[in-house]
């Protein structure tokens, strides 16, 4: 028999993990890529909490219908939680969606609470309550509409992210071929990649999370071949390109990562740790661009190192998370790709700093 407690809907949807695809590998970027995971995050919250909203509002109505239910409590978390839902639009930065995503699970859970309590004085039944909600969430047109526009966000976004990588890889080439270096299996692999546009295209299509991390792990494993090539070249090049090599893949490294954390955290998992270390991996890579900009090149390998024992330490903090919490199957599948792009990132590493 399913107890009655396992039925409570928990009144706010699980983050899927938006995919990158971005190849593991890449060159030639002259600075740190902007966090283009914003506009997605933003529409993502404003789909939830839209989901949310129409929980609440269903899970109020029934309980009216309770005897002697006072939903008045119930009403209030609602509209601080609607207060927060306004801001939603006008967050621009991810500091303001950290916010509001904290202030949002905040109602929910002080929601959660008190419909618990209401629905076991009034001894509400949460079947009903539950096909109540689910028909409310079916019938909101305005529901399907934010869903069309996160998955249209995600897929401009992203797409725009892959095509401005195959953009910088194919211009590092060419310097690099220019300058008589001999590019030819990395240029043939940058090409292999770039002809899978329309499959990744297709994948986000599908809004199949499987067919999704399928793709991902194809452009995974030939953008590992792509960097290992661009890793040859790089043999060759100056310290000063490399060190920037370096410092852009960590900077690419940490807008995944960052993806990665506010996808655990609106979960309502611990992510103490992870998040420590990231602070840290930050703080090296400011650090180490820095010195690079100043010209101290050879500098600029101390912060590198310390970056690389991070992103080592951060690997094992996702691997610890992917074993120890009860995670969604795309989620888990994510912190384990994570885990591994940073492991051949240090490996990367290693042999220059």
């Amino acid at each position: 028999m399913v107890s009655r407690r396992s039925c409570i809907p928990l009144f706010i949807a699980l983050v899927i993990a938006s995919l990158l695809f971005i190849p593991a590998s890449a060159a030639g970027a002259g600075a740190p890529p902007s966090d283009s995971t914003t506009a997605i995050r933003q529409a993502h919250l404003e789909w939830t909490a839209l989901q949310t909203d129409v929980e609440m509002n269903t899970a109020i109505t029934y309980c009216m219908t309770l005897f002697g239910t006072d939903t008045s409590n119930m009403a209030g978390f609602l509209a601080g939680f609607r207060n927060e839902e306004s801001l939603i639009p006008s967050a621009t930065d991810p500091a303001s969606l950290d916010t509001i995503t904290a202030d949002l699970q905040s109602n929910t859970s002080q929601f959660r609470n008190e419909t618990i309590a209401r629905m076991t004085k009034g001894q509400g039944d949460w079947d009903t309550l539950n096909k109540q909600i689910s028909g409310a969430k079916n019938k909101n047109p305005y529901i399907a509409a934010k869903e069309d526009n996160y998955w249209n966000t995600r897929k401009t976004t992203l797409m725009g992210d892959f095509d401005a990588w195959i953009l910088q890889g194919q211009q590092a080439l060419d310097t690099l071929k220019n300058e008589g270096y001999d590019t030819t299996g990395a240029q043939r692999s940058l090409d292999l990649i770039s002809f899978r546009r329309p499959d990744v295209v297709a994948a986000l299509g599908s809004r199949n999370e499987l067919k999704i991390q399928s793709m991902n792990s194809e452009i995974l494993s030939m953008s590992q071949q792509f960097g290992q090539q661009v890793d040859d070249v790089q043999g060759q090049v100056s310290d000063d390109t490399t060190t920037g090599f370096l410092i852009d893949q960590g900077y690419r490294a940490v807008a995944r990562a960052d993806t990665i954390n506010y996808n655990l955290t609106v979960i309502l998992l611990d992510i103490s740790p992870a998040d420590s270390i990231l602070a840290q991996t930050k703080k090296d890579l400011a650090s180490a661009r820095a010195l690079q900009n100043n010209g101290n090149f050879e500098s600029a390998k101390t912060p590198l190192r310390l970056v690389k024992k991070d992103l080592t330490d951060l690997a094992g903090a996702y691997r610890d998370l992917e074993h120890s919490a009860d995670l969604p199957p795309d989620l888990s599948a994510s912190l384990g790709t994570m885990a591994v792009q940073l492991d051949n990132m240090t490996v990367q590493m290693g042999g220059i700093v």
